[in-house]
């Protein structure tokens, strides 16, 4: 399939798609049917507004019950944001102050994460769309009854969809997290070409890891909430999304314990083969998730068949040719390297391979890799909300109470440029238009303007040109037709496409919902071309003021990336204590080693393993976007960067070592002096660290843990080198 052909299919079956598609009908069905039936397009327009807030908070993510509870907060604060703003209303000065205080509360909820964001957002838009026209007591209360009924009437529709296509969205979800682990596993391939940069690989590498991690989290939330019930023979949908996504995770284990020393690798194997069945191999493995997540998507068997058993055989062969040169005997770590990773290549394609078996039509026996107990619920995203994360966000030492500063500042600042313009130059008909429509801007300045500097800079050119690109199309539009049916036509697409595009692709959702909304105030006001100019004035207004002001109160990455990283590396060190904590109590108890599931010491390793990703993620991604800020903001490039690597290479041999340790009978004494080393170097507290031994047992079994130990150890030392430098430890 080309691959422009199989992303348009991809994103046919996306989530993405399906929620902007229930977001834009449930929002226009009330127009539709107010205009249509009752000839009350008005009416249907308040319905409309009210049924915004909800819409936007139901967005890709999260579970059923939490964006319902999300869904419902929002239409509560929304309509007392509606209807204190429509009080105000007719007095200017009580207007502001109502406005500014909201506008900091609510740029405030994004203390709650994006969810939060969304319902501040939702709850804003509602206030803006109740001061644009002054309002008497009964028109405020009157409007707010209209918008209630609208946001019941939206989570009512969202809430029946979602149930009547409960089992599509949960495998939507479980396809993307197989998507985004098909595009990660597709990117460590580049680290066997030795064509490609190893620096760059590992940069995209680092982002497509953070995705992953969070796609596996929201597929973690929707299959754990859903369990198939053990006695339930029909239960086979749950079965297959349990099994898959257990496979899933199994893959992704595989896959990121056989992290290596790729540079090492590279040099002494740069001309060799087997670096390239290793790529190809990878590169199958990425191909079968990706038509595998495709068909789960669309709830169809599995159709395409693929094998990597050439490429194994031939890494076999080539391992066979230099055994026969004698690199067992010369260079036995090395040996020991390649084998250690076809062997987990072996691995990762049995797991794919079960993954696609579940969906080949078969007879379904749920996976009991794990026992689904109460233990499960502590691998789910907490939805519980408190006032604490509010409460201790209220200090300039907080981002996003800068943030909440700075907003409120640019939004009253439009509010006082637009009443001196309105007094000053109030007898012109342009003027009048522009400054009627000042929500516009505050609207542009609430979407682009962020905690940080560079999502702002982001978020600001791609409002921009998705606008002023908009502003042109509905231009061209106009003057090809005027028929309502081919403008209806073109809406309605336009609303489900610029839902769709929201988190994925901002300046083409921008463009899409700028025609959309166009093309409705065409409906509103025939003919009226000048509200495209005022559309593009705004924006432009919005984006130069919300760029200018960001310089306020800033906050630069630089000033939260140290204890991130200093977060990241006690989550290392917590891994490798729980991993240690494991294995004794497998040794401790032999019949640990049948079943794990019964093993509180192997949840909980499991348990820090999950936060060492979530750690190691946050950090990444504050230093990627540290690197797109000013040099001058940027601190320890060097340093942090080394960090960042070498934790992930630790994080990756314990996953590597954890399984083979705990199938001993016991550690040698040097391998267990090598972990306690480890274990010091990672904690800042330590008050001596443990001597590393100078040799580690290498008879037998032992050989194949020599090479991750000493990497493990290798990384470790040079996190507490650079950690110690700049000041984390």
């Amino acid at each position: 399939m080309d691959i422009r052909a199989e992303n348009f299919v991809k994103f046919f079956y996306s989530s993405h798609l399906f929620h902007g598609t229930r977001q834009a009908t449930g929002v226009l069905l009330p127009v539709l049917v107010m205009a249509g039936f009752f000839n009350e397009p008005m009416i249907g327009v308040a319905l409309a507004t009210g049924a915004l807030c909800p819409a936007i908070i139901d967005q890709v993510g999260g579970t059923k019950r939490s964006r319902l509870n999300e869904m419902l907060g929002g239409i509560i604060l929304g309509q007392i944001s509606g209807l204190i703003t429509g009080l105000a209303s007719p007095y200017p000065a009580l207007l502001w102050l109502v406005v500014s205080a909201q506008v900091f509360f609510y740029s405030m909820l994004s203390v709650y994460g994006r969810r939060g964001g969304l319902i501040g957002f939702g709850c804003l838009l509602q206030m803006m769309l109740s001061m644009h026209t002054p309002m008497s007591v009964d028109e405020a209360l009157t409007h707010t009854s209209y918008t209630a009924m609208g946001g019941i009437f939206y989570i009512l529709y969202s809430t029946s969809i979602s149930h009547l296509f409960k089992l599509r969205e949960e495998r939507q979800t479980l396809a993307a997290a197989l998507y985004a682990t098909a595009s990660y596993v597709s990117t460590r391939a580049d680290f066997y070409d030795t064509h490609k940069n190893l620096d760059d690989s590992y940069r995209r590498l680092i982002p497509q890891m953070i995705a992953m991690t969070e796609q596996h989290q929201s597929a973690r939330d929707v299959v754990l909430r859903n369990l198939p019930r053990d006695n339930d023979a029909s239960d086979q949908q749950r079965i297959l999304l349990w099994n898959v996504f257990i496979d899933m995770i199994a893959l992704l284990d595989t896959m990121v314990a056989s992290q290596t020393d790729y540079a090492t690798l590279r040099a002494r194997f740069q001309d060799h083969d087997i670096l390239l069945f290793m790529r190809d191999t990878l590169f199958k493995i990425s191909r079968t998730l990706n038509r595998t997540a495709y068909s789960l998507a669309r709830n169809k068997p599995v159709d395409y068949r693929n094998s990597v058993k050439a490429e194994l055989r031939a890494m076999e062969y080539e391992l066979l040719q230099l055994k026969q040169d004698g690199i067992q005997r010369t260079e036995p770590e090395t040996y020991l390297l390649l084998v250690q990773i076809v062997r987990r290549l072996r691995n990762a394609s049995r797991f794919v391979d079960r993954i696609a078996d579940n969906l080949r039509g078969m007879r379904l026996e749920p996976v009991n890799s794990l026992k689904r107990d109460n233990s499960l619920r502590r691998f789910i995203t907490p939805q519980a909300i408190t006032l604490t994360p509010f409460k201790r966000n209220l200090n300039l030492n907080s981002s996003i109470f800068r943030y909440a500063l700075r907003t409120t500042f640019v939004v009253t600042l439009v509010l006082l440029i637009s009443t001196v313009v309105s007094l000053v130059y109030g007898h012109s008909e342009i003027v009048r238009a522009f400054t009627s429509h000042s929500y516009w801007i505050i609207l542009t300045v609430l979407i682009i303007m962020r905690p940080g500097f560079a999502l702002t800079r982001q978020r600001t050119i791609g409002r921009l040109a998705g606008t002023l690109a908009g502003c042109l199309i509905t231009i061209a539009l106009f003057n090809l037709t005027s028929n309502p049916f081919i403008l209806i036509a073109i809406m309605i697409p336009a609303m489900v496409l610029g839902n769709a595009f929201v988190l994925t692709n901002y300046p083409l959702s921008s463009l899409l919902m700028t025609i959309y909304i166009l093309i409705a105030f065409h409906f509103l006001s025939p003919g009226n071309l000048l509200i495209i100019g005022e559309r593009a004035l705004d924006t432009l207004a919005g984006c130069a003021l919300a760029f200018a002001c960001g310089s306020i109160l800033p906050w630069w990455e630089k000033q939260r990336i140290m204890p991130l990283a200093q977060e990241a590396i006690a989550a290392a060190h917590d891994y490798i204590l729980a991993v240690q904590a494991y294995i004794t109590s497998v040794h401790a108890d032999p019949e640990q080693k049948v079943s794990t599931a019964d093993n509180e010491r192997y949840v909980q390793a499991q348990l820090s393993r999950k936060n060492m990703h979530t750690a190691f993620g946050a950090f990444a991604d504050s230093f990627y976007r540290m690197m797109n800020e000013p040099k001058s903001k940027q601190i320890h490039i060097k340093e942090l960067n080394t960090i960042l690597v070498q934790t992930d290479a630790v994080a990756s041999q314990i996953a590597a070592i954890a399984p083979v340790l705990a199938g001993l009978d016991k550690i040698p004494p040097n391998m267990q002096q090598t972990l306690t080393n480890v274990s010091d170097l990672l904690d800042k507290d330590a008050q001596a660290i443990t001597e590393a031994p100078s040799q580690i047992e290498t008879e037998g079994q032992y050989g194949s843990l020599v090479f991750p130990l000493k990497q493990m150890q290798q990384a470790a030392l040079r996190i507490r080198q650079q950690a110690t430098n700049i000041g984390l430890m």
